[in-house]
């Protein structure tokens, strides 16, 4: 098998660097992105490289999806009759995004005969997402966000704006499914790498999210996952259905909400608590850089075989963004507890984590970046380590192609888990 692996290695780089360059014939750069269409710009006012916000499309958002300091709801749309109704063009509120990954190689990642070893896969067609987003009118505004996947349907963000209320800035309004970390300047959304997770948010789950290894460390085996079920863990980077208060102007931004957690309908009888406080650049060598500060208070609950329990767990965060010409460079860390873990035997866990992204526009079409994520956990069942370099070619604004991988740092007794693939995504 060993004198195999050279040949497998080479295999592997000839069908990643075909996928890729396959993809690089044509310079043209033309967007045709809901917006792009609306204002008649390209995909590149708003972003560096998409899906990653620019400063000014940072503020577009902010501001319900009308440009930044006015209130153009009504005037970018027709007005019917003789009463307050503008009606905007179905083209100017709805996209599709598709990302599929034509060929991806892992390590370790496939068991036969009790062995490790490389899992290939080609021609995966990860998602496609049907969004409807913009304003309905002045200062109102949706976020509605359709996902299908190979053996499921689910629906990620969905949300409803009030901006400017009072007729100022500093009060917004949004009802919905939301991410509490979206106003920190490393969320998890619109990432300057979507191919990958950050591993950091993603993997950073409340009390039980390992509950199972760790009522067996804890138990010997006494009482197990089936028997204790967790009804409001939550990922806290996820959309979650909450309220949201926020506002901002020209140095900072404020934001507060309350959410059920990880359900519609609330499973337990405790509310969750998130805020944000931030703190811009506006203008400058440096304008869309920025410091700031996120904390979460929730609980999270579970009835099993001898009574109820409780965890209450809070995450506090702060991160940084630098962007200057065209350099983009972010930090977080994150750092976590919960008084009972494993929602049984009041066994407290504190969870830490880092992360950290570069990335330079090389050129309107080439973009590179490299990322690194690590998880550590007081019980070691969520550890992370792993650094991840990507080369981004842009044909067009609304399409990237990205040549990326993995390199996992973490020794463990299964083997390192690199990565390499290549993603292609697309807005339309």
């Amino acid at each position: 098998m060993k004198s195999n692996m050279p040949r497998r290695g080479s295999i592997v780089v000839m069908v990643l660097s075909f996928a890729f360059l396959s993809v690089g014939i044509s310079k043209d750069a033309h967007a045709v992105a809901q917006w792009a269409r609306k204002y008649n710009v390209n995909c590149q006012t708003c972003h560096t490289a998409f899906p990653r916000l620019s400063y000014f499309g940072e503020q577009f958002k902010r501001n319900g999806y009308q440009m930044p300091e006015t209130q153009d709801g009504d005037e970018t749309k027709k007005k019917v009759g003789e009463n307050k109704l503008f009606i905007d063009e179905l083209g100017n509120l709805m996209g599709i995004r598709i990302s599929v990954t034509p060929v991806k190689v892992e390590m370790n990642q496939l068991t036969t005969n009790g062995e490790k070893k490389i899992r290939t896969s080609f021609g995966n067609p990860d998602w496609v997402q049907f969004f409807v987003a913009g304003s309905i009118f002045k200062d109102a505004s949706i976020f509605i966000e359709p996902e299908v996947q190979d053996k499921s349907i689910k629906t990620n963000w969905f949300y409803l704006g009030y901006h400017n209320i009072l007729d100022t800035s500093l009060l917004n309004v949004k009802v919905g499914k939301l991410s509490p970390m979206d106003n920190l300047g490393q969320s998890g959304r619109l990432r300057m790498i979507p191919s990958l997770k950050i591993a950091t948010l993603a993997d950073f789950k409340s009390g039980g999210a390992y509950a199972a290894a760790a009522q067996e460390k804890t138990l010997g085996g006494g009482i197990t996952a089936a028997n204790s079920t967790h009804d409001d863990e939550v990922s806290i980077e996820s959309p979650q259905p909450s309220v949201e208060v926020y506002g901002y102007q020209k140095y900072f931004l404020y934001s507060v909400g309350v959410t059920n957690g990880s359900s519609l309908s609330d499973s337990n009888e405790y509310k969750n608590f998130f805020g944000t406080l931030r703190f811009d650049i506006p203008e400058g060598p440096l304008v869309g850089s920025n410091i700031a500060g996120f904390g979460y208070l929730g609980w999270d609950t579970s009835n099993n075989s001898r009574n109820r329990q409780a965890d209450r767990f809070w995450r506090t965060a702060g991160s940084a963004n630098l962007r200057y010409d065209k350099f983009d460079v972010v930090a977080l860390f994150i750092y976590g507890k919960d008084d009972n873990w494993d929602l049984l035997t009041n066994l407290e866990q504190t969870t830490k984590g880092i992360s950290g992204q570069v990335g330079y526009l090389i050129s309107s079409n080439w973009f590179t970046a490299l990322q690194y994520d690590w998880v550590n956990g007081t019980d070691g069942s969520d550890n992370f380590s792993k650094v991840s370099p990507v080369l981004t070619y842009m044909p067009r604004e609304n399409m990237r192609v990205d040549l990326g991988g993995r390199v996992d740092v973490n020794d463990t007794a299964g083997g390192r888990q690199h990565e390499g693939f290549v993603n292609i995504r697309s807005m339309f």
